[in-house]
């Protein structure tokens, strides 16, 4: 009988403790939850998810996307300055200019690859023939409205062939060079510009022939 009263009396006081320490624990559930629980509107929430939107495209936006790539074609004159056996000649070429360029992951820096062909100029006994490839660097501004002023510099090779059968003259030379030019092109639409440039090339090597030239070019150029 003394047992069984004290099996009772412990379970009564654990019944006791349970129910003391109940509401503490539902009030506390209750709190937390008033705590976390915030209210969002429609719109807030219409907001978050475009606010969401926007930074997972600046996160997945390359630095190519804003690079454009240049095709274009020129038509050349240049005065070339030819020094062989101890005599000058001043010779006048005229050509086709064929390039292809892109931008530096800047709308105002640029490279650029050139391909020139003058063919064959004849006169009497004489005959000049050129050929260029340029690898250039080059720097844009606006100036105003449509219009860009550019300087560009880098290397050459030019391929010469100069001969002279009364003066038993033959030079078949490939020269490197170092070349700058400068000029305005006029952006006259949003793919399209035209432009003029004037540039300069000093041959590298001290032996060549081929000693310098002087070049005038007009290009018609598109943006991809």
């Amino acid at each position: 009988m003394k047992i069984q009263n004290r099996i009772i009396s412990a379970v009564a006081l654990c019944f006791f403790i349970q129910l003391a320490t109940t509401p503490q624990t539902f009030a506390q559930t209750s709190s937390y939850q008033d705590d976390s629980y915030q209210e969002v509107s429609y719109d807030e929430l219409v907001n978050e998810l475009d606010t969401y939107k926007n930074r997972m495209q600046l996160k997945t936006e390359s630095g190519f996307d804003d690079v454009k790539i240049y095709a274009g074609i020129g038509y050349v004159n240049s005065f070339t300055n030819i020094s062989t056996q101890q005599q000058n000649f001043n010779r006048h070429s005229n050509g086709i200019q064929l390039s292809v360029g892109m931008d530096l992951f800047s709308k105002n820096w640029f490279s650029e690859g050139i391909f020139r062909n003058y063919g064959v100029t004849s006169s009497g006994s004489e005959e000049l023939n050129l050929k260029d490839l340029d690898l250039r660097i080059g720097y844009r501004q606006n100036l105003e409205l449509i219009w860009d002023y550019t300087l560009s510099a880098g290397l050459s090779n030019r391929f010469l062939n100069f001969s002279d059968t009364e003066k038993n003259i033959n030079v078949n030379e490939n020269t490197p060079s170092l070349v700058i030019s400068t000029g305005f092109v006029g952006q006259v639409h949003k793919h399209l510009s035209l432009g003029a440039e004037v540039g300069a090339r000093s041959s590298l090597v001290s032996r060549s022939a081929d000693k310098n030239s002087f070049d005038l070019i007009l290009r018609l150029t598109t943006s991809l």
